[in-house]
């Protein structure tokens, strides 16, 4: 396969459950929010990291504060870096970030605009994760319509007219917006390995309150939301070169309804110190372990 074929998806579900559970155990076994490991010699990895707040880290690091972007010492880009002893690794991402703030324009946090993502990679980058999408379409206002007031009931949102053509439109314009960015990010860094990260694994079939406060006909409606949008996400990165990273596929058993020994995304309450609906300290491990695979 040369740079300008169309790239084929990386489905984690074809890598064999044994590997990809040894690899997340490995990381998880060699790696802590205060492991530093020192580049291997000679390292040719030049890593970029691009995103928003999926990539960013469970604020467990009180410096996650000192730019306004959320980044802690556990993001699953630094746990990639780490593993992988990259020569070099710039972590860009930024929470609430869209795609036009990879790609030409400033975002604004609390601590004062951060300039394009895309600034960060030079021509002999040779890695970049890519966790984007999420916050172009709101898609947490998306689901939202299925959330219950108690335990029990049904908001019967997989029926609703108005959600339903809410999310055929905001699909419709996420696949151009994600385009844009990917082959931005692929004409500023030609040598690149560019790995686009899925959505999903939050909520799965079966809805839990106050967790996935939706009832389980609604949560599989859900659940098929997040294979659409990763549909286009892949799709996208396709047509520009990239790989798509399905994260669903492999945090099956793992949603925000799971026990605290095999979660990986917290809910809308979470149960640790993960953002709401974001991966959690093994989510990040896991995603890590996903990256890492893909790229070997």
């Amino acid at each position: 396969m040369t740079k300008n074929d169309p790239a084929p998806d990386i489905v984690v579900n074809t890598i064999p459950r044994a590997v990809l559970f040894g690899l997340v155990v490995a990381l998880t076994l060699l790696w802590t929010p205060h492991t530093v490991v020192q580049a291997a010699p000679g390292s040719a990895i030049r890593y970029v990291a691009l995103g928003d707040s999926r990539a960013t880290g469970s604020l467990s690091d009180p410096l996650s504060l000192r730019d306004g972007c959320f980044r802690t010492s556990d993001s699953y880009p630094q746990i990639v870096a780490d593993t992988l002893h990259a020569a070099t690794f710039v972590n860009r991402t930024c929470a609430g970030a869209k795609t036009e703030n990879i790609t030409d324009t400033p975002q604004s946090t609390l601590t004062g605009p951060q300039s394009p993502q895309i600034d960060a990679l030079r021509p002999d980058t040779t890695l970049v994760t890519v966790s984007i999408g999420g916050n172009d379409i709101a898609w947490s206002s998306l689901v939202e319509p299925c959330y219950t007031l108690a335990p029990g009931l049904d908001a019967q949102c997989r029926s609703d007219a108005t959600t339903a053509r809410r999310v055929d439109t905001a699909l419709a314009a996420l696949g151009p917006k994600v385009s844009i960015a990917l082959a931005a990010i692929t004409e500023k860094a030609p040598a690149a390995t560019v790995l686009l990260m899925g959505h999903g694994g939050i909520f799965g079939d079966h809805g839990c309150w106050p967790y996935a406060p939706m009832s389980d006909a609604d949560a599989a409606w859900v659940v098929r939301f997040f294979t659409r949008m990763n549909a286009v996400l892949a799709d996208a990165a396709r047509a520009n070169g990239a790989y798509f990273v399905d994260v669903a596929g492999a945090a099956r058993g793992h949603d925000a309804c799971a026990g605290s020994d095999r979660r990986w995304f917290e809910g809308l309450v979470p149960q640790s110190s993960a953002m709401p609906l974001h991966p959690n300290h093994s989510g990040l491990t896991a995603m890590a372990a996903l990256v890492v695979a893909a790229y070997g």
